[in-house]
């Protein structure tokens, strides 16, 4: 492949593999054209093709096929009819997901600076995107909408109501909720912090800022959150002139604005406790309502109870917001029982 063609074909393959609320399909179509970027390039074919690689690969779709067929021999009677209906499209998904994780495991072994780049160019194009929304808001009371003219869907900027928030608006980028686009930001700039430690190279310090800055702005728990711990993380593999750095512009921001600090904050702890309950009935549920097998084992990646997948949809009695809510360790409850915390 030639070397001209190579970003830009990586880059869009990393953006559309990204892209986790635009529909499965745009998902699939970015790992598929990682895949074949990776089998074009020779550094990265031969680490995909290595005999290593193929015996994982092997051992991980095993499992995956395993769940299936079980799944498909002992049907469960109060299995959600939604999530059977797709349960293919589900299995041929993680397939894909395997796909993607080995493809990535050859970018970083064969490619790192590649890899590297693509990341800055990602975190770079997200935070652009989310400070143009921002300025609109401001300047023009107008959203720019991303994810609707796609998906159909509206992007879910508007604060809550109530909280007396600094900003009335939480702008979400190229994601439909805010929260999903702090997780993103922050999966590519630790990947990218990790990936210049790995290469011995000080990861630079501009697009871990324009992270930040775009975490904060959405003004969203998850995303505020994941920000404290990865300035946090940063402190500590940055190096000193870096660690000064960080801190001389925390500590000037708090003097220059400390009205404005005050009352984000507040409005912070405000929605952290309104959306604590739904993150609660979540954990009550999976841990209390659920009893014997289904405690323990759950019901695997394709299927779920009905009575806990409703409670994720509008109308269904108590309110949960979404199944992985509470976050990635408590999913693998979610889906596996109490076993599941073995997995992470």
């Amino acid at each position: 492949m030639s070397r001209i063609l190579r970003f830009p074909i990586l880059f869009i393959a990393l953006l559309l593999s990204s892209l986790v609320i635009h529909g499965a399909y745009v998902q699939m179509a970015g790992i598929l054209l990682l895949c074949a970027y990776c089998i074009g390039t020779h550094s990265t074919r031969a680490e995909l093709l290595g005999h290593r690689n193929l015996m994982l690969a092997a051992a991980v779709l095993a499992i995956i096929t395993g769940f299936f067929l079980y799944y498909l021999l002992f049907p469960v009677a109060n299995g959600a009819p939604d999530l059977e209906k797709s349960a293919f499209n589900n299995y041929a998904f993680l397939v894909l997901v395997t796909l993607f994780v080995l493809c990535f495991h050859a970018l970083v072994v064969a490619t790192p600076d590649e890899l590297s780049a693509s990341l800055v160019g990602l975190i770079v194009l997200n935070t652009v995107v989310q400070f143009a929304q921002t300025a609109s808001l401001i300047a023009t009371n107008t959203y720019i909408d991303f994810v609707e003219p796609v998906t159909g869907e509206p992007s879910r900027f508007h604060n809550y109501e109530g909280l007396n928030p600094v900003f009335a608006y939480r702008p979400t980028g190229l994601f439909i909720e805010p929260s999903t686009f702090g997780a993103v930001i922050a999966s590519l700039t630790i990947g990218y912090v990790v990936l210049g430690k790995v290469r011995q190279r000080e990861a630079h310090f501009f697009p871990v800022l324009l992270a930040i800055v775009a975490m904060l702005i959405t003004q969203s728990t998850a995303a505020i959150v994941q920000c404290a711990l990865l300035i946090f993380a940063i402190l500590l593999v940055k190096g000193k002139s870096a660690r000064v750095m960080i801190i001389i512009l925390c500590v000037a921001a708090l003097l220059a604005a400390p009205s404005f600090f005050e009352a984000y904050f507040n409005s912070f702890a405000m929605k952290m406790d309104e959306s604590s309950a739904i993150r609660l009935e979540l954990l009550d549920y999976i841990y209390n309502v659920r009893t014997g097998w289904d405690w323990l084992l759950g019901y695997g990646p394709f299927t779920l109870e009905s009575s806990l997948y409703h409670l994720a949809k509008p109308g269904g009695g108590v309110h949960v917001a979404s199944l992985n809510d509470a976050g990635l360790i408590q999913y693998f409850v979610v889906r596996f029982g109490v076993l599941g915390l073995i997995v992470p």
